[in-house]
């Protein structure tokens, strides 16, 4: 049974979330928030490295979408919308996965209060977890593409993390 079987009768606004301005809200505003947090602890190092990011998963996704040259789903899978490019990894799940796995991070590293701490890692997932599901549910991807950015992002948010405790970035 596909995934779009199995959440037919949820409204398809639901799945377009991602697609919307939401998903420009959802990676401008930690940008804005983190970036005037960093600035005003003069945690310059940790700017650059948090801004890098969703530069080094666009780069990514560039460089790795033509070279596996995978298709997307067949047309009559998509919902709503059809995107032209290729399909895997997904850049959705992928900049999602690293920019709030980035967030889970610093909220882990910063958060003292421990109700908002597991709050915001807690919303941090399910927003992850919701971005990779709803582009499976809308037919552009394949679960593999989405597990694939997840790996992927797992993977370079653990490069980050050493780079960031190795670069001193961490006192």
């Amino acid at each position: 049974m596909h995934l779009q079987e199995i959440l037919k009768n949820i409204p398809l606004w639901i799945a377009l979330l991602p697609d919307c301005k939401l998903y420009s809200i959802m990676i401008v505003l930690p940008l804005v928030i983190f970036g005037i947090w960093f600035l005003k602890r003069k945690e310059y190092k940790s700017i650059v490295y948090f801004y890098s990011i969703p530069l080094v998963t666009f780069l990514l996704n560039c460089i790795i979408k033509p070279l596996v040259h995978r298709a997307r789903p067949p047309y009559e899978m998509q919902i709503a919308i059809h995107p032209e490019s290729f399909s895997y990894v997904s850049s959705h799940s992928l900049v999602t996965f690293c920019l709030w796995g980035i967030i889970i991070y610093f909220i882990n590293k910063y958060c003292k209060n421990r109700v908002l701490r597991y709050a915001g890692i807690v919303f941090a997932i399910i927003w992850i977890l919701f971005v990779g599901i709803s582009r499976i549910w809308l037919g552009v991807h394949n679960p593999t593409d989405v597990i694939g950015a997840y790996l992927l992002g797992l993977a370079l948010l653990s490069v980050y993390t050493k780079l960031f405790k190795k670069g001193g970035l961490n006192e």
